[in-house]
Protein backbone atom coordinates (compact mmCIF):
# COMPACT_ATOMS: atom_id res chain seq x y z
CA UNK A 1 0.00 0.00 0.00
CA UNK A 2 2.38 2.61 1.08
CA UNK A 3 4.46 2.03 -2.96
CA UNK A 4 1.33 2.52 -4.17
CA UNK A 5 0.59 5.63 -2.19
CA UNK A 6 4.18 6.74 -2.93
CA UNK A 7 4.32 6.17 -6.36
CA UNK A 8 1.02 7.80 -6.97
CA UNK A 9 1.58 11.16 -5.48
CA UNK A 10 5.12 11.28 -6.90
CA UNK A 11 3.47 11.02 -10.01
CA UNK A 12 1.05 13.43 -9.44
CA UNK A 13 3.11 15.53 -8.18
CA UNK A 14 4.86 16.35 -11.36
CA UNK A 15 2.06 15.63 -13.69
CA UNK A 16 -0.73 17.78 -12.34
CA UNK A 17 0.96 20.79 -11.91
CA UNK A 18 2.52 20.54 -15.58
CA UNK A 19 -0.56 19.92 -17.33
CA UNK A 20 -2.53 22.64 -15.24
CA UNK A 21 0.28 24.94 -16.26
CA UNK A 22 0.57 24.15 -19.62
CA UNK A 23 -3.30 22.50 -20.56
CA UNK A 24 -5.33 19.27 -20.74
CA UNK A 25 -3.72 18.59 -24.05
CA UNK A 26 -0.15 18.67 -22.62
CA UNK A 27 -1.02 15.42 -21.15
CA UNK A 28 -0.22 14.07 -23.97
CA UNK A 29 2.95 14.85 -23.98
CA UNK A 30 3.87 12.09 -21.27
CA UNK A 31 3.65 9.81 -24.37
CA UNK A 32 4.45 11.61 -27.52
CA UNK A 33 6.32 14.53 -26.60
CA UNK A 34 9.66 15.62 -26.35
CA UNK A 35 11.08 12.44 -25.04
CA UNK A 36 11.33 10.55 -28.35
CA UNK A 37 13.49 13.42 -29.74
CA UNK A 38 16.89 12.07 -27.72
CA UNK A 39 18.49 8.57 -27.56
CA UNK A 40 18.24 8.33 -23.78
CA UNK A 41 14.60 9.49 -23.87
CA UNK A 42 13.79 6.55 -26.92
CA UNK A 43 16.01 3.74 -24.31
CA UNK A 44 13.79 4.86 -21.69
CA UNK A 45 9.92 5.04 -23.34
CA UNK A 46 11.05 1.41 -25.31
CA UNK A 47 11.80 -0.04 -21.90
CA UNK A 48 8.74 1.45 -20.14
CA UNK A 49 6.46 -0.03 -23.35
CA UNK A 50 8.59 -3.10 -22.91
CA UNK A 51 7.29 -3.33 -18.93
CA UNK A 52 3.83 -2.45 -19.58
CA UNK A 53 3.21 -4.94 -22.07
CA UNK A 54 5.25 -7.52 -19.71
CA UNK A 55 3.36 -7.07 -16.49
CA UNK A 56 0.02 -7.04 -18.24
CA UNK A 57 0.30 -9.64 -20.18
CA UNK A 58 1.23 -11.96 -16.87
CA UNK A 59 -1.35 -9.79 -14.42
CA UNK A 60 -4.45 -10.05 -17.08
CA UNK A 61 -3.31 -14.02 -17.07
CA UNK A 62 -3.00 -14.13 -13.34
CA UNK A 63 -6.72 -11.86 -12.82
CA UNK A 64 -8.00 -14.50 -14.91
CA UNK A 65 -6.89 -17.02 -13.15
CA UNK A 66 -7.89 -15.45 -9.82
CA UNK A 67 -11.28 -14.24 -11.20
CA UNK A 68 -10.07 -10.85 -10.68
CA UNK A 69 -10.28 -9.33 -14.26
CA UNK A 70 -11.58 -5.88 -12.59
CA UNK A 71 -8.43 -5.35 -10.53
CA UNK A 72 -6.64 -5.79 -13.70
CA UNK A 73 -9.18 -3.51 -15.80
CA UNK A 74 -8.16 -0.57 -13.04
CA UNK A 75 -4.79 -1.48 -13.05
CA UNK A 76 -4.97 -0.81 -17.14
CA UNK A 77 -6.38 2.40 -16.69
CA UNK A 78 -4.14 3.05 -14.00
CA UNK A 79 -1.36 2.64 -15.66
CA UNK A 80 -2.41 5.00 -18.86
CA UNK A 81 -3.80 7.90 -16.46
CA UNK A 82 -1.42 8.02 -13.77
CA UNK A 83 1.77 5.73 -14.42
CA UNK A 84 3.21 2.00 -14.27
CA UNK A 85 4.44 2.73 -11.31
CA UNK A 86 1.29 3.45 -9.63
CA UNK A 87 -0.20 0.19 -11.60
CA UNK A 88 2.02 -2.10 -10.86
CA UNK A 89 1.53 -2.05 -6.87
CA UNK A 90 -1.78 -1.85 -7.40
CA UNK A 91 -2.61 -4.76 -8.70
CA UNK A 92 -0.05 -6.46 -6.70
CA UNK A 93 -1.96 -4.86 -3.41
CA UNK A 94 -5.48 -6.45 -5.11
CA UNK A 95 -4.07 -9.88 -5.71
CA UNK A 96 -2.36 -9.98 -2.30
CA UNK A 97 -5.78 -9.28 -0.81
CA UNK A 98 -7.98 -11.38 -3.06
CA UNK A 99 -5.49 -14.61 -1.87
CA UNK A 100 -5.73 -13.60 1.46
Amino acid sequence: MAIFLTSLIGQNAIALPYVKRNGLPSAADFFVGDIWKTTPGRFAMVDLTLVVIGFHTWAFSEARRLHIVHWWLASLVITFTVGIASAIPFFLLARERHID
